[in-house]
């Protein structure tokens, strides 16, 4: 392991002197770790917290001791420095057991995140299509420590009209879980339904405790905190912020994070989020890791559903420009943010080349750029359409005239490129450009050329080679989502005349719905629901769509052309033209609808649980509170000058949002005085 240097090199010296003779206790309760798993799925569940013992050991100068249980009980002879495990456990352990810890990083998994979700599944043959259908079901919920299997699996039953008892069955473990559902009618039970960790799930049918298609999953609960590192409040305040830095040194270590199994290694957690585990209060929204999402690594962020897990009470009442930076020329693109690193598309001066600017999320200083040659004339301008995708350590990057490359992050050297339209022969008119934003899931990065023969083709992610590819219709200018409906795996979009879902494995499509009304330009991205998808268009206002592809409801007034609406808790924001629409979530019927002229144009939404932030076309934030009877706004902020208009989508990440105006990229504060917190942080 290479020794560290500067900043850390100091803090070696000063551990060695303070405490060389007092070795670290690392207790580990990742139910990840090798030590606590069993190597059943080839590449997961192996992670080696010895080898993070040993880089601690070297980065603090002084002995780190690794020892190993599912609770903080395990741990209570010995004692410990230093605890990683799942967040809600730990802290319900702290309680329980009357410690003070203070969680100060989280680890990011293999697909970058530091969060989970709970799964609800079923019996393979259960006719259930989602979790509404469960009403008459025997429900069992994990442990009440687990946020994932309990506290986030209530509210998402509740919010489909299932209210589950205070005594409601529990399983201590996501296998006795799953066996329940599984044996359910052997035991004389009712058909059963129980909701398992999503880091789980390989697990138990690579372990042999279940079979393929013995369960099959009916919802999703929203995301909550995973693997946190927290340290013993007895560990002095200057120790702690010594073991803070050198957690976060493993950002830059790919070795170590392969170890780890992660994707960026231990990220920081917001500054306000080091509060006692031992409160003996429940935690509140807002008070833990996914309470302020680190990255928007792509198109509207993590899941493509423009939710993040914090958005302030209020905005600030003028802008607080972290930096801002110009750019050659006019842009439509949207900002991803990941890993430290804001990507953006621009056109050079002469409008006749592609460019890819990749900015210090910091600084704002550029850290390389990509530029080739892309000769063409497309109405809205020529600059790329598509937002950059920012993928375990690769950054795709896809041009309106169909230029695809796959370049390192860290420095931008092209890995691989294709040309999507030459490539799969496409031959549509090329009105508004390639518009669909690259996703990468399941091992696959989907794009749609909208050839004859490739109109969805599938792509390895590492080398550009297809892997499948499937007939079609030409391309539309909607983005497409992965999800789960009716037990499938499946990604969700549009082609140029019909929604369908096709099969992530294979490409094949699994259904199609043709509109009642022809000629939308199919520009909404689709917003993913436990037991369906919602979908907008301007010519047939928004429907409920279940997972065989059929309407189950709609709601004509929501009929935007461009923007896509957001789910915020259990309703659905959306505006036209100035006309807020709030919508329930179970059936679209509408909860009140307001005009306000500030709306009136294109606007970007970006949802909470209780809040949605509008980013109007005029430049201005507009911060909305959609819980009430009637709209409410509780902020406004214009964030670029009178007279210049945007159709970017922004991006948030922590308290910042980055904006890309017509001729330059700005990072601003969400909360008054955070420039000033920031500064001194740095």
């Amino acid at each position: 392991m290479t020794s560290p240097t500067g900043l850390v090199a100091a803090i070696i010296l000063a551990c060695t002197a303070s405490q060389a003779a007092e070795p670290l206790r690392l207790a580990v309760m990742d139910p990840l770790a090798k030590q606590l798993s069993c190597p059943c799925v080839q590449g997961y569940a192996q992670r080696d917290y010895e080898e993070l013992a040993l880089f601690l050991g070297e980065s603090l100068g002084c002995e780190v001791k690794a020892t190993f249980g599912e609770s903080l009980d395990a741990f209570r002879d010995g004692g410990f420095d230093i605890v990683i495990g799942k967040r809600s456990v730990i802290e319900s352990d702290a309680r329980r057991l009357g410690l003070d810890v203070v969680p100060v990083a989280a680890l990011a998994g293999k697909d970058g995140l530091t969060t989970q979700r709970g799964l609800v599944v079923v019996r393979g043959d259960d006719p259930a299509k989602g979790v509404a259908d469960l009403k008459g079901h025997r429900i069992v919920l994990g442990p009440a420590e687990c946020d994932e299997k309990h506290a986030a699996a209530r509210t998402l039953f509740a919010a489909h009209g299932i209210e589950l008892p205070a005594d409601c069955p529990t399983a201590g473990s996501c296998t006795i879980g799953a066996t329940a559902v599984v044996e359910a009618a052997a035991k004389g039970n009712p058909p059963t339904a129980t909701v398992i960790s999503s880091y789980a799930a390989p697990l138990l049918e690579g372990c042999g405790t279940i079979k393929k298609g013995d369960i099959r999953v009916v919802g999703e609960t929203g995301e909550v905190a995973f693997i946190t590192a927290f340290v013993s409040r007895e560990v002095a305040a200057a120790e702690r912020e010594r073991i803070l830095a050198a957690l976060l040194e493993t950002r830059s270590l790919p070795l170590l994070q392969l170890e780890l199994e992660s994707q960026g290694g231990f990220q920081p957690l917001p500054s306000d989020d080091a509060t006692p585990a031992n409160t003996g209060a429940p935690a509140q929204a807002g008070d833990r890791d996914e309470g302020r999402d680190a990255d928007w690594p792509g198109w509207r962020g993590r899941h493509r559903d423009a939710v993040v897990g914090w958005l302030p009470d209020t905005l600030p009442a003028t802008a607080d420009v972290a930096w801002k930076r110009p750019m050659f020329n006019e842009g439509l693109g949207g900002v991803a943010v990941a890993a430290g690193v804001v990507l953006v598309g621009d056109r050079d001066a002469d409008d006749r080349h592609d460019v890819f600017h990749a900015l210090d999320a910091h600084t704002g200083e550029r850290l390389w750029t990509l530029e080739y040659p892309a000769e063409g004339r497309l109405d809205y301008g020529n600059s790329p359409r598509a937002t950059p995708l920012i993928h375990e350590g690769r950054a795709y990057l896809l041009g309106a005239f169909g230029h695809l490359h796959c370049v390192n992050l860290a420095d931008g050297r092209v890995i691989w490129d294709r040309h999507l339209r030459h490539d799969f022969a496409a031959v549509s008119e090329l009105v508004w450009g390639v518009c669909s934003s690259p996703l990468v899931v399941d091992g696959r990065l989907i794009v749609n050329p909208g050839g004859a023969e490739a109109s969805i083709v599938a792509l390895d992610p590492a080398t550009g080679e297809t892997l499948w590819r499937t007939p079609g219709g030409a391309a539309a200018f909607s983005s497409f989502v992965p999800c789960t409906l009716d037990g499938h795996r499946q990604v969700v979009g549009f082609d140029a005349a019909s929604l369908g879902g096709w099969d992530i494995a294979t490409g094949e499509r699994l259904w199609r719905l043709v509109p009642k009304v022809a000629g939308d330009f199919n520009v909404p991205t689709p917003l993913v629901l436990a037991d369906g998808v919602v979908v907008s268009t301007e010519n047939n206002g928004t429907r409920l769509v279940d997972g065989a592809g059929v309407r189950q409801t709609a709601y004509p007034g929501l009929a935007p052309d461009m923007h896509t609406p957001v789910r915020c808790g259990d309703r659905i924001v959306g505006i036209v033209k100035g006309k807020v629409h709030c919508l329930a979530a179970r059936d679209l019927t509408a909860i009140w609808t307001k005009f306000d002229r500030s709306l009136a144009g294109h606007v970007s939404l970006v949802a909470s649980v209780d809040r949605v932030l509008a980013f109007t076309e005029k430049g201005e934030l507009v911060l909305i509170d959609p819980r009430g009877d009637a709209l409410k706004i509780l902020g406004r902020l214009q964030v670029l000058p009178p007279g210049q208009s945007t159709y970017a989508h922004p991006a948030i990440a922590g308290t910042r949002v980055f904006v890309r105006g017509p001729r330059a990229v700005s990072c601003l504060f969400l909360t008054a005085g955070a420039a000033v917190d920031a500064a001194a942080t740095n």
